[in-house]
């Protein structure tokens, strides 16, 4: 741990300002009960966003900023000419609550909120708005879509399409990464497997912690048991029947938490049918869940490959990032700069079946 005290001290003083070419302005706002607290990320020398961004974040006790991740995405938007808008979830930093009795119902409404308070308050009234959301958020966002009007663009970065499978597929590369044997590997899916079927059925906490006592397995937290209970059954599959917004779906060819190829395809699948004008998916061969640049798959389920990772974003800022991304997320947002959304062919992948190209201005769908 020292350790990597020290490496990060060194690279926050060696690296160039982190903040360089953005004014960020704190915010608060009200969902249902919760008081959130956040930032309005603007580029530098503007006062009031004409077109933004909204984060919405993966899993767990995430802040603002994501723990330095975000600050890149917020550079090259900044460069582009766009805003961002992000928070601590719910019982994180300055936030009220407890992300951990969210339903992604719930954290789409926290969402809409967020929208209303940029629009109303914030100054980006009818401006050009879009949603960029991360892993656990690829079922929120598609929601806002459904229940917000006015949204341009949704882009989701290693979202997964049902959490169950996202599940056994993220515990099969843990194993994998620890070098579990063949029987040791069939012993914990097994074991796995048996608390998924108590999570379906409803059990209690206290069914949970009886059963795991009998295996001697260190419990998840009574209000985390909770959350995937509320949460086990998200499937992104019914929120893309009738989608009709915009969507730029990016994975890593190297993901530990989400089958890539499967998932993209899936989206693919989803999305061709779906009433949006157009929509490209996109997987990066050399990159992680999070769009950064990686060689080892194992690496993700290694905390102090974490760390050191998170110690990399510091250090390289938007050349951590796998080749393309930067690239591809330009060419998104610059098209719908005007009125009416451009065709681009950066963020199309080689297989062209992957993506819906824009429409253009003198042509109809059918």
């Amino acid at each position: 741990m020292i350790a990597l005290v020290l490496i990060g001290a060194f690279v926050v003083i060696a690296m160039d300002d982190p903040n360089a070419g953005l004014k960020r302005q704190a915010i608060h706002f009200n969902a249902g009960d919760n008081q959130l607290a956040g930032e309005l990320i603007l580029p530098l020398g503007t006062e009031t966003p004409h077109q933004c961004v909204v984060f919405v974040h993966g899993s767990g006790d995430v802040p603002t900023d994501a723990f330095g991740y975000y600050l890149p995405l917020w550079r090259v938007l900044a460069a582009n000419g766009w805003c961002a808008l992000s928070w601590d979830k719910p019982g994180v930093g300055d936030s009220s609550g407890d992300w951990r009795s969210q339903s992604m119902q719930d954290r789409a409404d926290e969402v809409a909120a967020a929208i209303r308070y940029l629009r109303q308050t914030l100054g980006l009234k009818d401006g050009k708005l879009g949603l960029m959301g991360f892993s656990q958020a690829g079922w929120v966002i598609p929601k806002v879509a459904h229940q917000v009007e006015d949204i341009d663009f949704l882009i989701s970065v290693g979202g997964a399409v049902n959490w169950m499978a996202q599940s056994q597929y993220s515990g099969r590369q843990r194993r994998l990464a620890t070098g579990y044997s063949e029987s040791e590997s069939a012993a914990e899916q097994a074991a796995e497997e048996k608390v998924d079927a108590l999570i379906q059925s409803g059990a209690s906490y206290q069914q949970y912690l009886d059963h795991i006592n009998q295996d001697d397995k260190a419990p998840m937290s009574e209000a985390f048991w909770q959350f995937v209970q509320c949460n086990w059954a998200s499937d992104v599959t019914a929120d893309f029947t009738d989608l009709d917004v915009p969507m730029l779906a990016l994975f890593g060819a190297r993901d530990a938490y989400v089958d890539s190829d499967k998932t993209a395809s899936a989206y693919h699948q989803l999305l061709a049918n779906a009433p949006l004008p157009f929509y490209h998916v996109r997987v990066f061969e050399q990159a992680d869940h999070s769009l950064l640049r990686t060689d080892n798959i194992a690496n993700a389920h290694n905390e102090y490959h974490r760390w050191l990772t998170l110690a990399r974003i510091w250090w390289q800022g938007e050349a951590a990032f796998a080749d393309g991304v930067m690239p591809c997320l330009t060419a998104w947002l610059a098209e719908f700069k005007s009125g009416q959304p451009r065709p681009t062919t950066i963020c199309v992948p080689e297989r062209a079946s992957d993506s819906k190209p824009a429409l253009n201005a003198d042509t109809t769908q059918g």
